[in-house]
């Protein structure tokens, strides 16, 4: 389930990546820092991302609600790291900041649910949800809590709002999937699987 997660959230900080506000280059923090903390590619290592958010935080070139972004990507790393206490703290700093900021809310629910707080984990999302109706990433992410609570018809349903919004989201069309045999729906939930490492070739894996 871990590497599900991971997955989950790539999305996060590509979409963070364009919520920075243009500002002058920072003194204290070069363009390849700042770039690692946003790692929307995925190029920079966990480390060089946690630095790189490190820096930018440090620098001073961004406060208040426009410093929301690097706590919530220096979140994300920390979170990819198992780091949970850390990620926390820093995503609870990010939403501080910025209450609006629905990538945080949705990373702050994947730490509760790493951690088996699924309930809070779904509260989180449906914040992110309220917050930004448009991103997958939060469905997918509380039907996945739903479906830990053994709630399969609801997870269905997010399962089902995410791929309206994203067809070929992989990881909504896996879980469904599994969602669909535990309920009794074997060649559905194998259709689901089949179409979404059809996507991904890794899914599941």
């Amino acid at each position: 389930m871990t590497k599900q997660w991971t997955h989950a959230l790539a999305g996060a900080a590509m979409a963070l990546a364009a919520a920075i506000p243009v500002t002058p280059a920072a003194a204290a923090a070069t363009q390849r820092q700042i770039d690692a903390c946003v790692n929307g590619r995925g190029q920079f290592s966990l480390d060089e991302q946690i630095g790189g958010c490190t820096a930018s935080i440090q620098s001073g070139s961004w406060k208040g609600k426009n410093l929301s972004w690097a706590y919530a990507n220096r979140c994300i790393a920390y979170k990819d790291q198992a780091q949970y206490d850390r990620a926390m703290a820093d995503c609870n700093k990010a939403i501080a900041l910025d209450p609006g900021n629905d990538h945080a809310h949705n990373t702050r629910g994947a730490i509760f649910h790493l951690t088996g707080k699924y309930d809070e984990a779904i509260a989180e999302y449906s914040r992110a949800i309220e917050l930004n109706a448009t991103t997958v990433d939060p469905f997918h992410n509380r039907g996945m809590s739903y479906a830990a609570k053994g709630d399969y018809d609801t997870a269905i349903a997010d399962y089902n709002s995410a791929l309206k919004i994203n067809p070929n989201d992989a990881l909504a069309l896996y879980e469904r999937g599994i969602a669909k045999q535990k309920k009794g729906d074997q060649a559905g939930g194998q259709n689901d699987i089949d179409a979404a490492r059809r996507i991904d070739p890794k899914m599941g894996n």
